[in-house]
């Protein structure tokens, strides 16, 4: 059974140095908080991010600088990054905005975009915006994709292929 580990919650003791009059009533300000989902006691994904914003009503937590690093049997298989995003504590589905990247840390592949969308339910990655997708000297770029968070299987739309000249 899939189970939320939230990392975050028990960081609120790690919140934000800031003044708590500066959040809402029901609104948490963390700082160099994690949280992440187990499977059967592995680690499917793990989220670190430099500061949060957790809306216990919405239930929502914005953060900035996010880095989620994807697992297979305990090993990293992917890490993601970007500059801010969100994640929906009920459903486990996140965005990731501005200046993202995908590392597969299996072949060496990198994807950067500039928004992403992962859904835990379906353990998929995927946007609509323009792609481009590094590998050794190919380059491939595209507009929307749909694939594992360790670009296992991906599916690009849009697709132009060229080799880099080095």
């Amino acid at each position: 059974m899939k189970r939320l580990l939230p990392f975050c919650l028990l960081a609120l003791a790690a919140c934000s140095g800031a003044d708590s009059r500066e959040a809402a009533p029901g609104v948490s300000l963390l700082k160099d908080f994690s949280m992440a989902e187990a499977d059967a006691g592995l680690s499917a994904w793990r989220l670190d991010a430099e500061t949060g914003r957790l809306d216990e009503k919405k239930g929502v937590i914005s953060f900035s600088s996010p880095r989620i690093r994807f697992y297979d049997q305990d090993r990293v298989s992917s890490e993601i990054t970007a500059l801010s995003g969100f994640l929906e504590m009920k459903k486990r589905d996140a965005r990731l905005n501005d200046q993202v990247v995908v590392d597969s840390k299996r072949d060496g592949m990198r994807l950067t975009t500039t928004k992403l969308y992962y859904s835990s339910a379906r353990a998929k990655i995927w946007t609509e915006e323009p792609v481009t997708i590094y590998k050794g000297r190919t380059v491939i770029n595209g507009r929307g994709f749909i694939a594992n968070p360790d670009l296992s299987e991906i599916e690009i739309r849009h697709q132009e292929t060229r080799l880099s000249g080095k």
